[in-house]
């Protein structure tokens, strides 16, 4: 049953993101300008879990460190920010526009196994990198049960 969760709730994010990128096309045209200038964006996001460690690196170029804000509340991780524009030029236009700026924010479910005593983050030539340590699980001995 467990296995059927993990499955639907991955289909879910997939289909999250497709409507994501649906709904970026709309935006970006000229016909929605003030629409898309209220709206947030998505950085694109990995996440990493390995056994001592789960590393979340998000790709933010344009940005330094204090353009932040990052909360961890039980296992949900909220990441969210604020990328100025790239100053244009009056007498120019856009033949392409594909630079994200403005607010964004992220919400990401991490596992129950995380510490949240052991995060630190950083931010280098671009990205953002969060690692959050896990909590030490004191696996037991193998210990052999007699039937009686």
């Amino acid at each position: 049953m467990a296995d059927l969760g993990k499955h639907f709730l991955k289909d879910v994010r997939t289909m999250q993101e497709e409507m994501d990128l649906l709904f970026d096309h709309f935006y970006r045209m000229k016909q929605f300008p003030i629409l898309a200038s209220r709206r947030l964006w998505r950085p694109p996001t990995d996440v990493l879990e390995t056994e001592n460690e789960v590393v979340i690196t998000m790709e933010v170029a344009g940005m330094n460190q204090q353009d932040f804000s990052i909360a961890l509340n039980e296992n949900l991780l909220t990441i969210s920010g604020s990328r100025k524009p790239h100053p244009g030029n009056d007498k120019a236009f856009y033949r392409n526009m594909e630079i994200n700026s403005g607010e964004f924010e992220r919400n990401l479910q991490l596992p129950e196994s995380i510490d949240p005593e052991g995060v630190s983050a950083t931010y280098r030539q671009g990205f953002l990198i969060i690692r959050i340590g896990k909590k030490v699980d004191k696996k037991s001995k193998p210990k052999e049960i007699k039937v009686e």
